[in-house]
């Protein structure tokens, strides 16, 4: 018997499910990953604006001329190794007027709505301490003498931005700058992201009561970073889900093993032996050694069982042959004894068809019996079936005469079996009484042998009705017939084809039902040729 169409294989599903619940696992676990990953580099990107935001604010104060911006810029980003002058941009622009005091070649154009929104309010600047302007001198036109601010300790703009120390850079060699830092910070440094020319930007900024300083990363390489974490992340998730599937196959394959030995055992049963055992193995698991073992006792029972069966029906069958061949000779001699035509003559008749046809049920249900415990005997020989089946051919020509039918035949000549001659024989005759039985008036039965491959091929066709489908699976049952009140409209009492199945198991045939539709209903019986054919 083979599995339902719709039935699904447990291993390939285990290892579906164990690849769904991995890979959910580890599309958490790659997104947590790359969450944190991106936050930790989205870090360093302030940080490595940061560095140099300190060197440039070291650097400047509220009178920093254009050229000494230019200056100072050149200084901090083209001299440091980390930052180059296409990925780090410098933007200084007033409050007052919101106008660009200073900006390297490749800073955006586009994004004064971004800087000016980083301003400091009136109310910050007014919270800023005064600015002296440098050496003590005058300040800006029309302005007032400051007093010098109190001199700036060395870790004060690190306090500021909430960054460790990075300490102050030594002056630069070979340059003049007549300044000295004097800025102070109004506002906690911010950092925003904007995209200006398909370009992405991390600006820091950082305000003094004058003006701000923008300093911004391109972000071209962070992206490119993030996607080979992400890339990285795909491989490795789809390298591990591949490996757990295969992983969960074979552990399932592992496991599966002591039921394959339950399945081929079990497909190695039949009712004439029932003595075979599935093995238990040492390395087999305790549930399943517990399955095996409650499997191994039933059959042991269903064992009892069927021999218990099969002994009290060949007993019956054995005991019964003496009382019935008794019967049968009374029957005889009192139908020979009583007047013909009287009522006792039929009466006698009557009894004696119906202890005829208790033999034959008898003789039937030992022969079923010795089948199925094995010991039918048999004494195979090769022999021509064709000239064989010429016998058969003669008593099916009487039949049908005497059925009103009409015999067809195609025997291949020169067929050799090697088989039960008797057992096989009575195959053909029960095949094509049935035949006979179950066919319509003024119809046809067809005998054909043939050699197919290294095959012979015996089929009997009739032009009955069709055998009903829900019928075609029970024909070879014991005792069932068609008609489901069991009348006796046809002869026979539903042992026919099961007796014709195990006589011809018996010669290592098969019989079966080719095919049955409205006139023509097809049995056919194939058997391995012998080497002689």
């Amino acid at each position: 018997m083979s599995a339902p169409a719709n039935t699904r294989s447990f291993r390939i599903r285990l290892a579906l499910q164990t690849m769904i619940v991995a890979g959910t696992l580890v599309a958490g676990f790659g997104a947590a990953a790359w969450w944190y990953a991106s936050q930790t580099l989205e870090r360093s990107v302030d940080d490595r604006i940061i560095a140099p935001a300190q060197r440039v604010w070291n650097r400047i104060d509220p009178y920093t001329t254009d050229d000494q911006f230019k200056l100072i810029a050149d200084l901090v980003f083209g001299t440091s190794a980390e930052h180059n002058a296409t990925h780090a941009v410098l933007v200084v622009q007033e409050h007052a007027q919101g106008k660009t005091l200073f900006a390297t070649p490749n800073a955006p154009k586009d994004l004064n709505a971004y800087f000016r929104s980083c301003f400091p309010t009136q109310e910050e600047i007014g919270r800023a301490p005064p600015v002296a302007p440098p050496g003590g001198g005058l300040g800006p036109p029309g302005g007032r003498r400051r007093e010098p601010p109190p001199p700036r300790r060395e870790n004060e703009f690190d306090d500021l931005l909430g960054t460790p120390g990075f300490g102050r850079p030594p002056p630069p060699q070979g340059r003049d700058l007549p300044f000295r830092p004097q800025m102070p910070m109004v506002r906690e440094p911010t950092t925003f992201t904007a995209r200006s020319g398909g370009i992405d930007w991390r600006f820091g900024a950082f305000s003094s009561p004058t003006y701000t300083i923008f300093i911004g990363l391109s972000l071209t390489d962070f992206y490119a970073e993030i996607n080979r974490m992400a890339w990285w992340y795909v491989g490795a998730g789809a390298l591990g889900l591949v490996l757990a599937g295969f992983g969960a196959l074979w552990t399932s394959g592992q496991a599966m093993r002591p039921l394959e030995r339950v399945v081929s055992t079990a497909q190695r049963l039949t009712a004439s032996d029932l003595a075979e055992r599935i093995p238990v193995q040492r390395d087999d698991n305790r549930e399943f050694a517990q399955l095996i073992d409650v499997l191994n006792g039933m059959m042991q029972r269903l064992e009892g069982s069927f021999q218990q069966a099969v002994r009290f029906t060949a007993d019956a069958s054995h005991e019964l042959k003496t009382p019935l061949a008794i019967m049968l000779a009374d029957l005889d001699d009192a139908v020979r004894h009583a007047p013909p035509g009287s009522t006792e003559h039929e009466r006698f008749v009557s009894l004696f068809s119906e202890a005829s046809r208790l033999k034959q049920i008898t003789q039937s249900l030992l022969l079923l019996s010795q089948a199925d415990a094995g010991r039918l005997p048999t004494h195979p020989e090769s022999y021509d079936l064709s000239i064989d089946l010429e016998r058969l051919i003669e008593d099916g020509e009487i039949l049908c005469e005497q059925a009103g039918l009409t015999l067809e035949h195609h025997i291949e000549p020169g067929i050799t079996a090697h088989a039960d001659r008797a057992l096989l024989q009575q195959v053909f005759q029960n095949l094509l009484s049935n035949a006979i039985k179950y066919n319509r008036p003024q119809g046809c039965v067809s005998l054909r042998l043939s050699r197919q491959d290294a095959q012979i091929v015996f089929s009997v066709t009739n032009t009955g009705p069709a055998i009903p489908v829900e019928n075609q699976q029970r024909l070879f049952e014991r005792f069932f017939r068609g008609d489901k009140a069991h009348t006796r409209q046809t002869d026979g009492f539903g042992l026919g084809l099961n007796i014709a199945t195990e006589l011809a198991r018996a010669n290592g045939a098969e019989l079966r039902l080719l095919s049955s539709r409205e006139d023509e209903t097809v049995f056919e019986v194939r058997m391995a040729a012998t080497g002689g054919d």
